[in-house]
Protein backbone atom coordinates (compact mmCIF):
# COMPACT_ATOMS: atom_id res chain seq x y z
CA UNK A 1 0.00 0.00 0.00
CA UNK A 2 1.38 3.50 -1.13
CA UNK A 3 2.59 5.98 1.58
CA UNK A 4 0.03 9.03 1.40
CA UNK A 5 1.60 10.92 4.24
CA UNK A 6 3.83 13.18 2.23
CA UNK A 7 0.42 13.93 -0.17
CA UNK A 8 -1.37 14.42 3.62
CA UNK A 9 1.16 16.93 4.67
CA UNK A 10 1.31 18.53 1.51
CA UNK A 11 -2.20 18.85 1.66
CA UNK A 12 -2.54 19.85 4.91
CA UNK A 13 0.17 22.70 4.38
CA UNK A 14 -1.79 24.14 1.24
CA UNK A 15 -5.17 24.35 3.29
CA UNK A 16 -3.11 26.23 6.16
CA UNK A 17 -2.42 28.90 3.94
CA UNK A 18 -5.34 29.19 2.22
CA UNK A 19 -6.83 29.88 5.57
CA UNK A 20 -4.01 32.48 6.42
CA UNK A 21 -4.27 33.78 3.16
CA UNK A 22 -8.21 34.18 3.59
CA UNK A 23 -7.57 35.73 7.28
CA UNK A 24 -5.21 37.88 6.07
CA UNK A 25 -7.51 39.29 3.09
CA UNK A 26 -10.30 39.53 5.53
CA UNK A 27 -8.66 41.67 8.11
CA UNK A 28 -7.59 43.78 5.28
CA UNK A 29 -9.95 46.95 4.36
CA UNK A 30 -9.19 49.89 1.63
CA UNK A 31 -6.10 52.10 2.28
CA UNK A 32 -8.41 54.88 2.26
CA UNK A 33 -11.38 53.93 4.20
CA UNK A 34 -10.64 55.45 7.53
CA UNK A 35 -8.82 58.20 6.14
CA UNK A 36 -10.22 61.54 7.39
CA UNK A 37 -12.66 63.61 5.24
CA UNK A 38 -13.29 67.39 6.40
CA UNK A 39 -16.23 69.17 4.99
CA UNK A 40 -15.78 72.83 3.84
CA UNK A 41 -19.09 74.53 4.55
CA UNK A 42 -18.94 78.56 2.52
CA UNK A 43 -20.32 81.49 4.08
CA UNK A 44 -20.04 83.65 1.54
CA UNK A 45 -21.82 86.97 0.70
CA UNK A 46 -24.75 88.53 3.59
CA UNK A 47 -25.36 86.37 6.69
CA UNK A 48 -28.98 85.64 7.03
CA UNK A 49 -31.51 83.78 8.32
CA UNK A 50 -31.16 80.79 5.74
CA UNK A 51 -27.11 80.53 5.58
CA UNK A 52 -28.04 80.58 9.97
CA UNK A 53 -30.11 77.05 9.35
CA UNK A 54 -27.93 75.54 6.35
CA UNK A 55 -24.73 75.86 8.64
CA UNK A 56 -26.86 74.40 11.65
CA UNK A 57 -27.94 71.81 9.31
CA UNK A 58 -24.33 71.28 7.83
CA UNK A 59 -22.76 70.30 11.52
CA UNK A 60 -25.43 68.04 12.21
CA UNK A 61 -24.74 66.32 8.68
CA UNK A 62 -21.33 66.41 9.49
CA UNK A 63 -21.71 64.64 12.88
CA UNK A 64 -23.96 62.06 11.42
CA UNK A 65 -21.89 60.93 8.36
CA UNK A 66 -18.89 60.71 11.11
CA UNK A 67 -16.52 63.31 8.94
CA UNK A 68 -13.45 64.10 11.10
CA UNK A 69 -13.75 67.85 10.76
CA UNK A 70 -15.68 71.00 9.10
CA UNK A 71 -14.48 74.20 7.93
CA UNK A 72 -16.36 76.95 7.69
CA UNK A 73 -14.80 78.74 4.31
CA UNK A 74 -15.75 82.64 5.49
CA UNK A 75 -16.12 85.54 3.41
CA UNK A 76 -18.80 88.35 4.66
CA UNK A 77 -19.02 91.79 4.98
CA UNK A 78 -22.48 92.38 6.45
CA UNK A 79 -25.68 90.37 8.15
CA UNK A 80 -28.01 90.02 10.46
CA UNK A 81 -26.86 90.00 14.03
CA UNK A 82 -29.11 86.99 15.39
CA UNK A 83 -28.48 85.21 11.97
CA UNK A 84 -24.48 85.18 13.45
CA UNK A 85 -25.47 84.40 16.81
CA UNK A 86 -26.97 81.41 15.52
CA UNK A 87 -24.34 80.39 13.51
CA UNK A 88 -21.78 81.14 16.20
CA UNK A 89 -24.12 79.11 19.13
CA UNK A 90 -23.87 75.96 16.60
CA UNK A 91 -20.12 75.96 16.23
CA UNK A 92 -20.05 75.98 20.06
CA UNK A 93 -22.65 73.24 20.52
CA UNK A 94 -20.59 71.28 17.82
CA UNK A 95 -17.49 71.98 19.00
CA UNK A 96 -17.01 69.23 21.86
CA UNK A 97 -17.54 66.50 19.49
CA UNK A 98 -16.44 67.80 16.10
CA UNK A 99 -13.32 69.71 15.05
CA UNK A 100 -14.19 72.95 13.51
CA UNK A 101 -12.04 75.51 12.13
CA UNK A 102 -13.05 79.17 10.42
CA UNK A 103 -10.81 79.87 7.29
CA UNK A 104 -11.39 83.33 6.83
CA UNK A 105 -11.30 84.13 3.03
CA UNK A 106 -11.32 87.15 2.53
CA UNK A 107 -13.48 89.41 5.07
CA UNK A 108 -15.22 88.76 8.70
CA UNK A 109 -16.67 91.82 8.85
CA UNK A 110 -20.19 93.53 10.53
CA UNK A 111 -22.09 91.28 12.03
CA UNK A 112 -20.06 88.03 10.51
CA UNK A 113 -16.89 89.41 12.83
CA UNK A 114 -18.48 87.07 15.44
CA UNK A 115 -18.36 83.41 13.85
CA UNK A 116 -14.54 83.23 14.05
CA UNK A 117 -14.64 84.01 17.76
CA UNK A 118 -16.70 80.57 18.54
CA UNK A 119 -13.61 78.47 16.72
CA UNK A 120 -11.04 77.19 18.37
CA UNK A 121 -9.06 77.39 15.07
CA UNK A 122 -9.43 79.98 12.67
CA UNK A 123 -7.03 80.69 9.72
CA UNK A 124 -7.10 83.80 7.74
CA UNK A 125 -5.81 84.32 4.05
CA UNK A 126 -2.66 86.89 4.23
CA UNK A 127 -5.03 89.32 2.79
CA UNK A 128 -8.04 88.85 5.10
CA UNK A 129 -9.52 90.97 7.53
CA UNK A 130 -11.60 90.89 10.76
CA UNK A 131 -14.05 92.99 13.12
CA UNK A 132 -15.23 95.78 11.74
CA UNK A 133 -18.22 95.20 13.55
CA UNK A 134 -20.13 99.01 14.52
CA UNK A 135 -23.85 98.90 14.99
CA UNK A 136 -23.63 95.27 14.55
CA UNK A 137 -24.21 92.74 17.96
CA UNK A 138 -24.01 93.71 21.32
CA UNK A 139 -20.35 94.24 22.55
CA UNK A 140 -20.99 91.61 25.35
CA UNK A 141 -21.55 89.07 23.17
CA UNK A 142 -18.10 89.79 21.27
CA UNK A 143 -16.32 89.64 24.78
CA UNK A 144 -18.14 86.70 26.01
CA UNK A 145 -17.06 84.51 22.76
CA UNK A 146 -13.64 85.60 23.10
CA UNK A 147 -13.17 85.22 26.61
CA UNK A 148 -14.65 81.49 26.41
CA UNK A 149 -11.62 80.63 24.24
CA UNK A 150 -9.49 82.09 26.03
CA UNK A 151 -8.95 85.66 24.02
CA UNK A 152 -8.60 89.13 24.65
CA UNK A 153 -12.04 90.41 25.04
CA UNK A 154 -10.84 93.69 25.05
CA UNK A 155 -9.77 93.26 21.58
CA UNK A 156 -13.33 91.69 20.54
CA UNK A 157 -15.20 94.60 22.16
CA UNK A 158 -13.12 96.84 19.95
CA UNK A 159 -15.03 95.14 16.75
CA UNK A 160 -18.00 96.97 18.14
CA UNK A 161 -16.35 99.95 19.86
CA UNK A 162 -13.51 100.34 21.36
CA UNK A 163 -13.74 100.58 25.54
CA UNK A 164 -10.06 101.78 25.75
CA UNK A 165 -7.50 102.53 23.05
CA UNK A 166 -5.40 99.39 22.03
CA UNK A 167 -2.03 101.32 20.54
CA UNK A 168 -0.70 98.50 19.51
CA UNK A 169 -3.25 97.05 16.80
CA UNK A 170 -4.21 101.30 15.77
CA UNK A 171 -7.18 102.57 18.00
CA UNK A 172 -6.05 105.75 19.29
CA UNK A 173 -9.26 106.22 20.93
CA UNK A 174 -11.98 104.71 22.94
CA UNK A 175 -15.03 103.91 20.98
CA UNK A 176 -13.29 103.34 17.84
CA UNK A 177 -13.78 100.15 15.79
CA UNK A 178 -10.92 97.88 15.25
CA UNK A 179 -10.63 95.71 11.86
CA UNK A 180 -7.34 93.77 12.33
CA UNK A 181 -5.58 92.38 9.70
CA UNK A 182 -4.69 88.69 9.48
CA UNK A 183 -1.05 89.37 10.91
CA UNK A 184 -2.14 91.37 13.70
CA UNK A 185 -4.90 88.48 14.15
CA UNK A 186 -2.47 85.77 14.72
CA UNK A 187 -0.45 88.09 16.76
CA UNK A 188 -2.86 88.94 19.35
CA UNK A 189 -3.93 85.26 19.20
CA UNK A 190 -7.46 85.90 17.27
CA UNK A 191 -6.30 83.19 14.17
CA UNK A 192 -4.32 80.56 14.45
CA UNK A 193 -2.27 80.30 11.60
CA UNK A 194 -2.01 82.09 7.84
CA UNK A 195 -2.50 79.81 5.00
CA UNK A 196 -3.41 80.41 0.89
CA UNK A 197 -5.35 77.49 0.48
CA UNK A 198 -7.31 74.50 2.37
CA UNK A 199 -4.38 72.66 3.24
CA UNK A 200 -2.96 75.35 5.62
CA UNK A 201 -5.99 74.99 7.02
CA UNK A 202 -5.61 71.33 7.50
CA UNK A 203 -2.51 71.35 8.83
CA UNK A 204 -3.93 73.79 11.72
CA UNK A 205 -6.59 71.25 12.45
CA UNK A 206 -3.88 68.39 12.57
CA UNK A 207 -5.18 66.77 9.86
CA UNK A 208 -2.63 67.35 7.28
CA UNK A 209 -4.33 64.00 5.26
CA UNK A 210 -8.01 64.64 5.02
CA UNK A 211 -9.85 64.79 1.94
CA UNK A 212 -12.09 67.50 1.35
CA UNK A 213 -15.80 67.32 0.51
CA UNK A 214 -18.01 70.13 0.18
CA UNK A 215 -21.13 71.26 1.50
CA UNK A 216 -23.31 73.77 -1.26
CA UNK A 217 -26.67 75.42 -0.42
CA UNK A 218 -30.08 74.07 -2.40
CA UNK A 219 -30.58 75.50 -5.94
CA UNK A 220 -33.85 77.49 -5.09
CA UNK A 221 -31.92 79.05 -1.91
CA UNK A 222 -28.87 80.18 -3.76
CA UNK A 223 -31.37 81.59 -6.56
CA UNK A 224 -33.30 83.28 -3.66
CA UNK A 225 -29.88 84.56 -2.12
CA UNK A 226 -28.78 86.34 -5.15
CA UNK A 227 -32.63 87.63 -5.62
CA UNK A 228 -32.55 89.55 -2.37
CA UNK A 229 -29.23 91.56 -3.35
CA UNK A 230 -30.14 94.98 -2.96
CA UNK A 231 -29.64 95.84 -6.75
CA UNK A 232 -31.46 92.80 -7.86
CA UNK A 233 -34.30 93.10 -5.83
CA UNK A 234 -35.21 96.69 -6.52
CA UNK A 235 -35.06 96.29 -10.56
CA UNK A 236 -37.15 93.07 -10.45
CA UNK A 237 -39.26 95.53 -7.96
CA UNK A 238 -39.35 97.73 -10.49
CA UNK A 239 -39.82 95.66 -13.59
CA UNK A 240 -42.70 94.05 -11.51
CA UNK A 241 -44.97 96.98 -10.79
CA UNK A 242 -44.34 98.39 -14.43
CA UNK A 243 -45.82 95.23 -15.79
CA UNK A 244 -48.79 95.73 -13.44
CA UNK A 245 -49.01 99.43 -14.63
CA UNK A 246 -48.95 99.02 -18.37
CA UNK A 247 -51.66 96.35 -17.48
CA UNK A 248 -53.88 98.53 -16.00
CA UNK A 249 -53.02 101.47 -18.51
CA UNK A 250 -53.04 99.41 -22.20
CA UNK A 251 -56.07 97.32 -21.63
CA UNK A 252 -55.98 94.78 -24.49
CA UNK A 253 -52.61 93.09 -23.31
CA UNK A 254 -55.66 90.01 -22.29
CA UNK A 255 -53.41 89.97 -19.00
CA UNK A 256 -50.09 89.10 -19.83
CA UNK A 257 -48.10 91.75 -18.43
CA UNK A 258 -50.15 91.89 -15.47
CA UNK A 259 -49.25 87.82 -14.62
CA UNK A 260 -45.53 87.95 -15.41
CA UNK A 261 -45.37 91.44 -13.06
CA UNK A 262 -47.46 89.65 -10.51
CA UNK A 263 -45.08 86.38 -10.48
CA UNK A 264 -42.45 88.87 -10.22
CA UNK A 265 -43.70 90.05 -7.22
CA UNK A 266 -44.48 86.90 -5.79
CA UNK A 267 -40.94 85.41 -6.51
CA UNK A 268 -39.19 88.23 -4.70
CA UNK A 269 -41.42 88.01 -1.85
CA UNK A 270 -40.77 84.28 -1.87
CA UNK A 271 -37.07 84.91 -1.96
CA UNK A 272 -37.21 87.66 1.08
CA UNK A 273 -39.20 84.87 3.08
CA UNK A 274 -36.83 81.78 1.83
CA UNK A 275 -33.42 83.81 3.55
CA UNK A 276 -35.52 84.54 6.82
CA UNK A 277 -35.67 88.50 5.32
CA UNK A 278 -39.18 88.25 6.15
CA UNK A 279 -42.58 86.51 7.17
CA UNK A 280 -45.93 85.85 5.61
CA UNK A 281 -47.54 89.05 7.47
CA UNK A 282 -46.51 91.35 4.68
CA UNK A 283 -48.10 88.97 1.48
CA UNK A 284 -51.38 89.15 3.44
CA UNK A 285 -51.16 92.52 3.94
CA UNK A 286 -50.40 92.92 0.18
CA UNK A 287 -53.13 89.89 -0.92
CA UNK A 288 -55.84 92.17 1.43
CA UNK A 289 -54.85 95.72 -0.06
CA UNK A 290 -55.34 94.49 -3.43
CA UNK A 291 -58.60 92.95 -2.10
CA UNK A 292 -59.39 96.84 -1.02
CA UNK A 293 -58.35 97.84 -4.53
CA UNK A 294 -60.79 95.08 -6.11
CA UNK A 295 -63.96 95.88 -3.94
CA UNK A 296 -63.04 99.94 -5.25
CA UNK A 297 -63.10 99.24 -8.98
CA UNK A 298 -65.58 96.43 -8.93
CA UNK A 299 -67.88 96.55 -5.67
CA UNK A 300 -68.08 100.07 -4.80
CA UNK A 301 -66.57 102.25 -7.10
CA UNK A 302 -66.03 105.80 -6.98
CA UNK A 303 -65.33 106.90 -3.08
CA UNK A 304 -61.77 106.55 -2.89
CA UNK A 305 -61.66 105.14 0.50
CA UNK A 306 -61.06 101.34 -0.12
CA UNK A 307 -58.61 102.50 -2.89
CA UNK A 308 -56.68 104.60 -0.21
CA UNK A 309 -57.12 101.74 2.39
CA UNK A 310 -55.82 99.24 -0.35
CA UNK A 311 -52.67 101.04 -1.44
CA UNK A 312 -51.59 101.71 2.28
CA UNK A 313 -52.02 98.13 2.99
CA UNK A 314 -49.90 97.41 -0.12
CA UNK A 315 -47.10 99.54 0.94
CA UNK A 316 -47.17 98.37 4.60
CA UNK A 317 -47.10 95.11 3.49
CA UNK A 318 -44.69 95.26 0.32
CA UNK A 319 -42.57 96.93 3.58
CA UNK A 320 -42.76 93.76 5.91
CA UNK A 321 -42.71 91.33 2.83
CA UNK A 322 -39.50 92.68 2.32
CA UNK A 323 -37.82 92.31 5.34
CA UNK A 324 -38.55 95.73 7.22
CA UNK A 325 -35.62 98.53 8.34
CA UNK A 326 -33.25 95.90 8.97
CA UNK A 327 -32.80 94.90 5.36
CA UNK A 328 -33.34 97.95 3.72
CA UNK A 329 -36.99 97.67 2.62
CA UNK A 330 -37.49 101.40 2.30
CA UNK A 331 -34.30 101.75 -0.05
CA UNK A 332 -35.62 98.95 -1.51
CA UNK A 333 -39.01 100.13 -2.75
CA UNK A 334 -38.21 103.93 -3.32
CA UNK A 335 -35.28 102.67 -5.56
CA UNK A 336 -37.90 100.50 -7.52
CA UNK A 337 -40.29 103.15 -7.67
CA UNK A 338 -37.31 105.20 -9.36
CA UNK A 339 -36.85 102.83 -11.50
CA UNK A 340 -40.46 102.24 -12.30
CA UNK A 341 -41.15 105.94 -12.93
CA UNK A 342 -38.21 105.33 -15.62
CA UNK A 343 -39.04 102.16 -17.25
CA UNK A 344 -42.60 103.69 -18.13
CA UNK A 345 -41.58 106.91 -18.88
CA UNK A 346 -39.18 105.11 -21.48
CA UNK A 347 -41.83 102.62 -22.16
CA UNK A 348 -44.49 105.31 -23.30
CA UNK A 349 -42.01 107.56 -25.45
CA UNK A 350 -41.05 104.42 -27.22
CA UNK A 351 -44.41 102.45 -27.25
CA UNK A 352 -45.81 104.82 -29.83
CA UNK A 353 -43.32 104.37 -32.37
CA UNK A 354 -42.94 100.68 -32.15
CA UNK A 355 -45.15 97.58 -33.82
CA UNK A 356 -45.67 96.23 -30.39
CA UNK A 357 -47.97 99.78 -29.78
CA UNK A 358 -50.03 99.09 -33.33
CA UNK A 359 -50.66 94.96 -31.99
CA UNK A 360 -51.82 96.83 -28.74
CA UNK A 361 -53.21 100.21 -30.08
CA UNK A 362 -54.78 99.12 -32.96
CA UNK A 363 -58.47 97.84 -30.92
CA UNK A 364 -58.17 100.59 -29.10
CA UNK A 365 -59.04 102.88 -32.43
CA UNK A 366 -62.10 104.54 -32.12
CA UNK A 367 -63.40 103.79 -35.64
CA UNK A 368 -66.91 105.36 -37.10
CA UNK A 369 -67.88 101.81 -38.49
CA UNK A 370 -67.73 101.18 -34.28
CA UNK A 371 -70.22 104.63 -34.08
CA UNK A 372 -67.37 106.73 -33.16
CA UNK A 373 -67.44 110.34 -34.09
CA UNK A 374 -64.00 112.73 -34.74
CA UNK A 375 -63.56 115.62 -32.38
CA UNK A 376 -64.77 118.48 -34.07
CA UNK A 377 -67.46 120.89 -33.19
CA UNK A 378 -69.62 119.32 -30.10
CA UNK A 379 -71.22 122.33 -29.27
CA UNK A 380 -74.53 120.82 -30.80
CA UNK A 381 -74.43 118.53 -28.21
CA UNK A 382 -75.24 120.85 -25.08
CA UNK A 383 -78.07 120.02 -23.56
CA UNK A 384 -78.36 116.43 -25.65
CA UNK A 385 -79.57 113.31 -22.95
CA UNK A 386 -78.24 109.94 -23.43
CA UNK A 387 -76.72 106.91 -21.92
CA UNK A 388 -73.21 106.26 -20.05
CA UNK A 389 -72.03 102.85 -21.80
CA UNK A 390 -69.33 102.69 -19.31
CA UNK A 391 -68.50 103.29 -15.53
CA UNK A 392 -66.96 106.98 -15.75
CA UNK A 393 -64.29 107.46 -13.60
CA UNK A 394 -64.58 110.15 -14.29
CA UNK A 395 -63.96 109.47 -17.69
CA UNK A 396 -65.80 106.85 -20.02
CA UNK A 397 -67.97 106.30 -23.09
CA UNK A 398 -71.34 107.53 -23.39
CA UNK A 399 -74.00 106.91 -25.73
CA UNK A 400 -76.24 109.99 -27.68
CA UNK A 401 -78.90 109.00 -30.62
CA UNK A 402 -76.40 106.04 -31.17
CA UNK A 403 -73.74 107.39 -31.22
CA UNK A 404 -70.72 107.05 -28.60
CA UNK A 405 -68.68 109.25 -27.58
CA UNK A 406 -65.23 110.27 -25.06
CA UNK A 407 -66.93 111.97 -22.15
CA UNK A 408 -66.35 113.06 -18.53
CA UNK A 409 -68.30 113.52 -15.37
CA UNK A 410 -67.62 116.44 -13.12
CA UNK A 411 -65.53 114.97 -11.15
CA UNK A 412 -67.60 112.34 -9.45
CA UNK A 413 -68.36 108.28 -10.52
CA UNK A 414 -71.33 107.62 -12.65
CA UNK A 415 -72.21 104.01 -13.03
CA UNK A 416 -72.59 102.49 -16.47
CA UNK A 417 -76.81 102.88 -17.44
CA UNK A 418 -77.06 105.93 -16.00
CA UNK A 419 -78.90 108.43 -17.99
CA UNK A 420 -76.99 111.56 -18.53
CA UNK A 421 -77.04 114.97 -19.84
CA UNK A 422 -74.33 117.52 -21.44
CA UNK A 423 -73.53 120.25 -19.17
CA UNK A 424 -70.45 121.69 -20.51
CA UNK A 425 -68.75 121.52 -23.82
CA UNK A 426 -65.08 122.25 -23.98
CA UNK A 427 -64.02 122.30 -27.49
CA UNK A 428 -63.30 118.33 -27.45
CA UNK A 429 -64.31 117.97 -23.85
CA UNK A 430 -68.01 116.75 -22.75
CA UNK A 431 -69.07 116.98 -19.52
CA UNK A 432 -71.74 115.35 -18.64
CA UNK A 433 -74.55 114.87 -15.33
CA UNK A 434 -76.60 112.58 -14.34
CA UNK A 435 -80.47 113.75 -15.96
CA UNK A 436 -83.04 114.81 -12.79
CA UNK A 437 -84.96 111.82 -14.07
CA UNK A 438 -82.36 109.38 -13.59
CA UNK A 439 -82.72 109.40 -9.85
CA UNK A 440 -78.96 108.69 -9.52
CA UNK A 441 -76.90 111.59 -7.18
CA UNK A 442 -72.97 111.26 -8.55
CA UNK A 443 -70.29 110.84 -5.59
Amino acid sequence: MADNRPFARLLRLALALVLLMLSAFAGLTPANADAPRVRVVEIHGAVNAAVATFVGEQLDAAWKDGVSGVIFDLDTQSGDDAAANAIKSSIISHTASLPIAVYIHDHALGAGAIIPLAAKTVVMTPTAIIGGASGSGAKADFKASASALGRNPAIAAAFVSADAPLPTLGVANSGETLTMTAQQAQTSGFASAIATDDSGVLAAMGLPSASIETAHFSAWIGFARWIVLPWVTILLLAVGIALIIVELLTLHTWGIAGIVGGLILALIFAAHIAVGHASYVGILLVLGGVLFLLFETHIFPGHGVSAIIGLGLIGTGMYFALGGAQNGALYAISGSLLTTVGILVAFFIYLPRSRVWNKIGQPMMQTATEGYVASEDYTGYLGAVGEVTSDLRPSGIAEFQGIRMQVVSEGAFIPAGTPVEVVVVQGGRIVVAPTASSGYTAV
